[in-house]
């Protein structure tokens, strides 16, 4: 075990009940394990702490980022003060590995009462081996981030006029994805489990069409190729 000091601010130190608090965690736990845990401890705050951000040694971390013996973290609210109304989804996008558990953890904290079914797809990088190139080493994938983001906001937004959601999870990860790491994780959460599969199919597809990531195949020759994507788009604006 290992003890993690909590610096508490704003509405969340009311919450809470202290400004410092010190709180054990498992040996290799994550910020989306702390997260976890602050839930259990103070269930009428689990929703709030969807809006909540961690930061350490003044830098801001990922649910994904591994706690050390004795890290000091500042759990810091909306800036703005307020907890009222927190982000019912969660849009990532993000370097780190990605943490499926705090998807989860996520999609079934905000739809407490409401949500019947969850539904998370995650997909990951497999292991191939092309005649002109050899095995595959990785999936290198970049972004246009601030577009992206937003991007899957809208997806998100729209899946929400197509059926009834209670929230949503969109995570991708950027930069290198190893063989067998997760590059994607989708979940949905709906009141009943039809509307959580066609959501989330529906937001895997139109995240691959409408998103602008781009995913490069590294091999083990060296080479490097990009996987050339849905041209329908471009196609249907006349760029093509």
């Amino acid at each position: 075990m290992q003890t993690i000091h909590l610096n508490l601010f704003g509405p969340a130190r009311d919450f809470a009940g202290a400004a410092v608090m010190p709180i054990e965690l498992a040996d290799g736990a994550t910020v989306g394990d702390l997260m976890q845990r602050l839930g259990e401890r103070f269930p009428e705050w689990r929703i709030g702490l969807q809006s909540v951000r961690f930061a350490i040694d003044d830098a801001f971390v990922t649910a994904a980022h591994k706690l050390s013996e004795g890290d000091h973290v500042a759990v810091i609210p909306p800036v703005s003060g307020g907890m009222s109304e927190p982000q019912a989804d969660l849009i990532v996008l993000t370097p780190d590995p990605l943490d499926i558990a705090h998807c989860y953890a996520h999609l079934a904290a905000s739809s407490t009462g409401d949500g019947g079914g969850v539904c998370v797809f995650v997909g990951k990088t497999r292991a191939e081996s092309s005649d002109d190139h050899g095995p595959l080493k990785c999936l290198d994938y970049e972004a246009h981030e601030t577009m992206a983001i937003a991007q899957m906001k809208n997806l998100a937004n729209e899946a929400r006029t197509r059926w009834t959601i209670c929230s949503v999870a969109l995570c991708h990860r950027v930069g290198t994805v190893g063989i067998g790491e997760s590059s994607v994780v989708i979940g949905v959460a709906s009141a009943h489990r039809d509307e959580s599969f066609q959501a989330c199919r529906w937001l895997i597809d139109e995240l691959k069409r409408e998103v602008p990531i781009w995913k490069c195949e590294v091999w083990e020759s060296g080479e490097r190729t990009w996987s050339k994507g849905d041209q329908t788009k471009a196609a249907e604006s006349g760029a093509l």
